[in-house]
C-alpha cells in the first residue's frame, strides 16, 4: 500500500466525522425546566433541523438573554413573529413567557432520542398535562403543608 493509500482511510474517516458533527450532536440536560419529561443528567441526541419547526418538538436554541448559553425547550407555537419556547415544568422554567419569542432561524437543533441514562433510553415523550391546561396537578402538596393552614 502506498503512503497515499495509507493516508486516505484516516482522512476519509476524519472527513466523515466532521460532516456528521455538522448534522448530529449531543447535549446534556441541566436544570429542571423540562421535568418530568427530561431530568438533569439526561443526554440527548440532536439532529440539525432540516425543515419547519413544529409545535411539540423539543429543540435546542440560544438563550436570547445570554446567547452563549443553550436552552432545551419544547416548541409551544410557531408563527410569523417567531417561535415560542416553553419548559414542560412551568414552575421551574424561564422560557418564552419571560423572554418572548425567538426567531425561527435561531432554532437549529431538534432533540430526537434520550440515550442516557440507559433505563430511560428512547424517544422523547409528549409534554405532561398541567392544571392551567386542564390536566393533572403539577405537584401534590399534603393539606397540612399549605401556607396559612393551622
Amino acid at each position: 500500500m502506498s503512503w497515499r493509500g495509507a493516508l486516505a482511510v484516516p482522512l476519509f474517516a476524519f472527513g466523515a466525522f466532521v460532516a456528521a458533527r455538522r448534522l448530529v450532536d449531543v447535549v446534556e440536560v441541566r436544570g429542571r425546566s423540562m421535568y418530568p419529561t427530561l431530568s438533569p443528567g439526561d443526554r440527548l441526541v440532536l439532529v440539525r433541523r432540516g425543515g419547519a419547526v413544529r409545535a411539540g418538538d423539543v429543540v435546542v436554541a440560544p438563550d436570547p438573554r445570554e446567547p452563549s448559553r443553550e436552552l432545551v425547550k419544547r416548541v409551544a407555537s410557531v408563527g410569523p413573529r417567531g417561535v415560542e419556547l416553553r419548559g414542560d415544568n412551568p414552575v421551574a422554567s424561564t422560557d418564552g413567557r419571560t423572554f418572548g419569542r425567538v426567531p425561527e432561524a435561531a432554532v437549529q437543533w431538534r432533540a430526537t432520542v434520550r440515550y442516557w441514562p440507559v433505563r430511560r433510553f428512547g424517544r422523547i415523550p409528549p409534554p405532561p398535562a398541567h392544571p392551567e391546561l386542564g390536566g393533572e396537578d403539577a405537584c401534590t402538596v399534603p393539606d397540612a403543608l399549605v401556607a396559612g393552614d393551622r
